[in-house]
């Protein structure tokens, strides 16, 4: 069971173990927070904050990389000096002694002072420098401050140049452990054994870390101090490789001193199935037993480590992280696939249902012996649904309800679970089901978002998406494309000029339904969006006056072109367009109307050779190639990036009407110049149609093809006919294929 669940954290950051308290900078990515969106249960709302660490994540720890060595436990320790001390010193000059590096000099001056008699070279803070317990927290700092040098170096994991740490010198230790055993003071005793353990396990002497815990430990109380002690003796443990040792004392540690459960599962690494076995033999009694089989459920096997930990101590708090861990695996597992009907979803959730699983949830569950029978409860009732047995969830949520004690993030955690039940329960979108749904989804699709500041950590999103695609589902099937459309965007439903219609129709009603409403909130597309599509799709098409009319009813028609659109550029730049001054800036509707006079004219027969070449340049700065891709940025086609969806590749990758118009341009041009500028842009428009048809359409275009450059037929006639005329020079110094293609490069 262990070698295989453990190899791929094995391989991973393990190196990082036994050098507990050591900060590197490997390893360090932060918890995958897509699991925020991929869940609806959010285990925050039922288990313990110690356990947060290890929540399910795609990363090894949910909360992110465990760097906070030396400040986890600042606050305690300040709280405790300050009792200590009883108001000789303020508790915010305590703080400052303790946790900020700054103080160094400050402290040991005062210590001169007090100790040693020398002069003070700081403010008065008003200490009683002459009081004994001053005197003693001075003197503990000041040695625990050179220790401490030692255990909070920071270096760069993979830096093998720069990376030695200075070990802690043996006078020192000597020097500590006799303030150990010569105190007489239970406070100061118990910091010293502690500052002893350190400074054993970061000197040359680490292995004297063991035999001086065996030797001391019934003398010093179980408290914090205790079990950060014994985590040295686990790291010395694991650097001798005895894992055996090493994870029984983590597993102790992890169960009795939550600060350190994050480091704690770090460093837990059995090796074998009879390393764990031989770790479980050294408990000594059953929180032991649970604590290793909490860690090794972790890394392994949750729902073997959850039947474990029930049989031995069904309170168990170990079991409640285990359990959300495994729910969130299982949920994310289910909800991996898209789906389009509900017989397709609902079949496909049960062949991978975890059954087994399940049953043993509902067991534990229904016996109702745990700690916190509501988080069992509602596990239960969670997986009920996948499952398909709704009315055993929605009893389980209501038993689960009535268990809990109130907070808003459980509130709001069975609220989301019942509304799930509910939504899986409906087969048919009609009045009753809308009325049934209205005031839950509400809540879900446009009062969540607007609070998620306030939410802290509460898992939604999947259940806006899942609930969404649902709904559409049903609708679909029903044959009410609007209705599924507007639930959840379907990329092909524009495809269809029908469609286009029905869309346009119902969001100019007057008289929608709330249902309705709702429905449209939830979608990104408007009426005038609709018409830019509309218009865009005409204009592609070349029926220019219906895209006139139809770009004239969306708000996008003042949108502007980035560069002159009827510019012809030797080598296509669009960066270099849209930098350029442009003495006219065109809209998209602008360009509609000019196109249109320039058809215009040339109905009438005017300017035949300059507005065929004018079109032709507007057509191609239309296409991919072109200076005018924000002409067809809109949110319906949302072909933005270099990929172009196949239905929008022979709108936007042909260039066949520009070349119309060139070739239109290069008939009625009357000198070489006008017909070796035609000849050119007809080549750059076939050496387009080959890019389309050689990367675009085919799998290879994030690949380098055996041909990138051909001798296109533009390109032999420029050179034949006309190598005589100025702008074939132009093209040869500004063109880098044809230059390849006349042997200069």
């Amino acid at each position: 069971m262990i070698r295989n669940s453990l190899k791929k954290w094995l391989l991973g950051c393990s190196l990082l173990a036994g050098v507990t308290y050591t900060v590197i900078y490997a390893c360090s990515d932060i918890g995958d927070w897509g699991y925020y969106y991929l869940s609806n249960f959010t285990p925050e709302a039922y288990v313990d904050k110690s356990y947060s660490p290890l929540f399910y994540s795609g990363d090894i720890f949910y909360t992110g990389y465990d760097g906070d060595f030396t400040g986890r436990f600042n606050d305690a320790i300040v709280t405790e000096w300050d009792g200590y001390l009883n108001g000789k010193i303020k508790k915010e000059d305590i703080a400052y002694f303790i946790a900020n590096d700054s103080a160094s000099t400050e402290l040991l001056n005062l210590y001169q002072v007090a100790v040693n008699k020398k002069k003070l070279t700081f403010p008065d803070r008003k200490i009683d420098l002459k009081n004994k317990k001053v005197k003693d927290f001075l003197e503990f700092m000041y040695y625990a401050r050179q220790i401490e040098k030692h255990t909070t170096i920071s270096y760069d994991y993979w830096d093998y140049d720069n990376r030695t740490i200075p070990q802690v010198a043996p006078e020192l230790i000597r020097t500590v452990e006799q303030k150990f055993e010569q105190t007489q003071d239970a406070f100061l005793k118990n910091r010293y054994w502690f500052q002893t353990m350190k400074a054993y396990f970061y000197s040359n002497s680490k292995p004297k870390t063991i035999a001086f815990f065996e030797k001391t430990q019934n003398s010093v109380p179980k408290n914090t101090l205790y079990y950060r002690g014994l985590s040295y003796v686990a790291g010395c443990y694991y650097k001798q490789q005895n894992y055996v040792k090493a994870n029984y004392f983590y597993a102790v540690v992890f169960d009795k001193c939550p600060a350190l459960r994050q480091t704690t599962a770090y460093n837990f690494h059995p090796q074998e199935q009879s390393d764990f076995n031989a770790s479980l033999q050294l408990a000594q009694h059953t929180d032991e037993k649970t604590a290793l089989w909490a860690l090794l459920g972790y890394y392994a096997d949750e729902q073997k480590a959850i039947a474990e930990i029930y049989k031995l101590n069904p309170k168990s708090e170990h079991l409640e992280y285990l359990l959300t861990r495994l729910v969130n695996k299982e949920e994310i597992r289910l909800n991996d696939d898209e789906f389009r009907t509900i017989p397709e979803y609902k079949k496909k959730i049960n062949e991978k249902l975890n059954k087994e699983m399940v049953a043993l949830v509902d067991k534990i569950a229904d016996e109702s012996q745990t700690a916190k029978p509501y988080l069992w409860n509602s596990a239960a009732g969670y997986l009920n649904i996948f499952k398909g047995d709704y009315k055993r969830a929605a009893k389980l949520f209501d038993k689960a309800e009535s268990q809990a004690p109130k907070s808003e993030l459980s509130d709001r955690q069975f609220r989301l679970l019942k509304l799930i039940n509910t939504i899986s329960t409906t087969t048919k979108m009609n009045a009753k089901s809308e009325a049934a749904l209205l005031k839950e989804l509400k809540w879900l699709y446009l009062e969540l978002p607007k609070e998620e500041n306030e939410l802290a950590y509460f898992r939604y999103n999947k259940a806006k998406e899942w609930s969404a695609r649902y709904i559409a589902s049903l609708y679909a099937s029903q044959k009410n494309g609007v209705m599924a459309e507007l639930f959840l965007r379907d990329k092909t439903y524009y495809h269809k000029p029908e469609s286009q219609e029905a869309m346009k129709a119902f969001l100019s009603k007057s008289n929608k339904s709330e249902w309705e409403q709702m429905a449209v909130k939830l979608y990104n597309v408007t009426l005038s969006d609709i018409y830019d599509y509309q218009g865009v799709i005409s204009a592609y098409n070349n029926k220019i006056d219906q895209a006139i009319t139809y770009m004239e009813q969306s708000e996008r028609s003042n949108d502007s072109l980035w560069g002159n659109p009827f510019n012809g550029k030797i080598k296509d730049c669009n960066d270099c367009d849209h930098a350029a001054y442009q003495k006219v800036k065109y809209t998209k509707l602008s360009f509609l109307q000019k196109i249109k006079e320039m058809q215009d004219k040339l109905a009438k027969g005017e300017d035949v050779y300059s507005n065929n070449l004018l079109l032709g340049n507007a057509f191609y700065n239309m296409t991919y190639y072109g200076n005018a891709r924000a002409f067809y940025d809109d949110v319906i086609m949302a072909q933005w990036g270099n990929y172009i969806d196949e239905f929008y590749q022979p709108i936007l990758l042909s260039t066949a009407l520009a070349n119309a118009y060139y070739k239109k341009a290069f008939a009625a041009a009357t000198n070489p110049e006008q017909k070796a500028r035609c000849m050119y842009m007809m080549a750059k428009c076939e050496r387009n149609d080959f890019y389309s048809r050689r990367y675009h359409t085919t799998d290879t275009y994030y690949r380098q093809a055996e041909v990138s450059f051909l001798a296109w037929d533009g390109f032999q006639k420029l050179k034949s006919d006309y190598s005589n005329t100025q702008y074939y020079k132009e093209v040869i110094k500004e063109c880098g294929y044809f230059r390849k293609y006349l042997g200069m490069e």
